[in-house]
């Protein structure tokens, strides 16, 4: 039959306490005392405390110990087998962060001894899950930065058509009514649709950090203000609110959460019909200048 134990940290510090100078024998007081040596380079007295059969196989795990604290968690005891979870801080290998792992230990004629083996899969495992969630923070980190690229680039371009289409419109005024006001009514379908989005992703959203709350209230405040321009001057102030847009764009391009993602592609597509728009009243007011 299997009987299983389970100790708490205090439970732990307790025995360690108890033990004092004797030599060690249950599994907390063992794994103690290997990974002082461990951290001590004292290869004979963790071989002693483990599975190795010598010291001549005492090779650290591959670790650069220096400067490490350990810490000790959950213990579980399940006939001959022990498990303590082990934690160091200040490792080199993980620059700096926790790393969190298991100490196994066997019981061998009546004597607890640490699995080395079997802990130093434990470590490698941890050192490879680590290693890969970094590199998922740096591609995440990468493509935000990517994006945050491509939206000032769609935002410099809006700004730009929209100040060629006002010079060119002030030429050909009369020919480009019907087209502008057309423009005018996408313009602002376009601004309800994104003021509606930014209203659902901070509801979406309660635990924000503060500046993406700032920045999306400040968002919110610049749609309201160009829905007010549009409705009140009318399709004069078309190319103008469009520069607007493109400004807001690019602060919102700023927001650090990864749940903005979808609200930033969403905006990125509605800057990039915007932009083909413009570019085709542009096109129509050349061919007008020409045609005179």
């Amino acid at each position: 039959m299997t009987s299983t134990r389970l100790f708490t940290p205090l439970t732990l510090l307790c025995a360690l306490l108890l033990a004092g100078c004797s030599n060690p024998e249950t599994p907390q007081e063992v794994t103690q005392a290997f990974w002082e040596a461990v951290l001590e380079n004292d290869g004979e007295t963790a071989a002693e405390l483990s599975t190795l059969v010598d010291e001549s196989g005492f090779d650290r795990f591959g670790m650069d110990w220096t400067g490490a604290e350990v810490s000790w968690g959950r213990v579980t005891v399940e006939d001959g087998h022990a498990s303590i979870g082990t934690t160091f801080s200040g490792l080199e290998a993980t620059e700096g962060k926790a790393l969190e792992t298991t100490t196994r230990l066997i019981r061998i004629n009546d004597r607890w001894q640490v699995d080395y083996h079997h802990t130093g899969d434990e470590i490698e495992a941890e050192l490879r899950l680590e290693s890969l969630m970094g590199s998922f923070r740096s591609l995440g980190d990468s493509l935000r930065s990517r994006f945050a690229d491509e939206s000032e680039k769609a935002a410099q371009e809006m700004d730009r058509l929209a100040a060629e289409f006002a010079t060119l419109a002030g030429e050909a005024e009369r020919e480009l009514t019907a087209l502008v006001e057309q423009y005018s009514d996408n313009l602002k379908r376009e601004m309800d649709q994104f003021a509606r989005s930014l209203n659902e992703a901070r509801q979406q959203n309660p635990d924000a950090s503060p500046d993406d709350r700032q920045t999306l209230e400040q968002a919110q405040e610049a749609i309201q203000d160009q829905q007010e321009t549009l409705e009140r001057e009318g399709p004069d102030a078309a190319t103008e609110v469009s520069r607007e847009l493109a400004r807001i764009q690019q602060q919102l391009s700023e927001l650090s959460g990864r749940s903005y993602d979808q609200l930033k592609k969403e905006l990125a597509g509605w800057m990039e019909q915007l932009n083909r728009e413009l570019e085709s009243l542009n096109r129509q007011a050349r061919e007008q200048q020409e045609g005179q």
